[in-house]
């Protein structure tokens, strides 16, 4: 790497829900289209060099609109997937808090259980080593990965120093940043934006007005 690289960490947009489905990949919903297509348009300007997205197909998805705009292609990198507990449901955080879902108590009991410890780090590294072997491919400008919660939440905690937030997961669509400089260092820039998607709710609730 021969210049500071900003690395921009998006969320996927919001998915479907699935259940009952061994290791379930599911794909966008309406609004996580268009949580994509807002993405795209906060990315138009922006000197991106390099789209990188896990293989899963909600990371896919949100990745399309914004390399269809800038004409690049998406390097899709399995290191980048979110953490797997091999559940056979995927269910949205904010459906699980409104619905009390029993499931998401035990999902907080396994974060906690210090015999997991080993395997977090595990994943955290993973996801750092993909992000660092990204940044460094990139040389400069911006690279756009295309991931998960908890992926974004590990490059945090490094580009904290292995400091915590205790901060609410990483909207969907949202974009947190970082850059990684010459000499390995990673800084946190931003965390959670979400500015594109309220003017991107702003604009469709005006279309609507207006079609009425």
């Amino acid at each position: 790497m021969s210049a500071l690289v900003e690395v921009a960490l998006i969320r996927h947009g919001l998915p479907n829900r699935v259940e009952g489905v061994r290791r379930p990949d599911p794909g966008l919903t309406e609004d996580g289209f268009d949580q994509a297509r807002a993405v795209a348009d906060a990315f138009a300007l922006l000197p991106v060099r390099t789209i990188a997205s896990s293989g899963l197909r909600r990371a896919r998805e949100t990745a399309a609109p914004t390399a269809e705009s800038l004409g690049l292609t998406v390097d899709i990198d399995d290191d980048l997937a979110e953490f797997d507990m091999g559940e056979d449901y995927y269910i949205p955080i904010e459906d699980m808090i409104a619905e009390q879902d029993p499931r998401l108590e035990r999902w907080r009991a396994v974060a906690a259980d210090p015999d997991m410890a080993d395997v977090f780090a595990a994943f955290r590294q993973r996801v750092t080593t993909a992000v660092d072997r990204l940044a460094d491919a990139t040389r400069a400008d911006v690279a756009a990965v295309f991931c998960h919660g908890g992926v974004i939440e590990a490059c945090i905690e490094k580009a904290l120093s292995g400091v915590r937030l205790p901060t609410a997961e990483p909207e969907y669509g949202s974009i947190t940043r970082i850059t990684i400089s010459a000499r390995g260092e990673w800084r946190l820039r931003s965390l959670n934006e979400i500015h594109h998607l309220e003017r991107f709710s702003a604009q469709r609730g005006e279309r609507n007005e207006l079609s009425r």
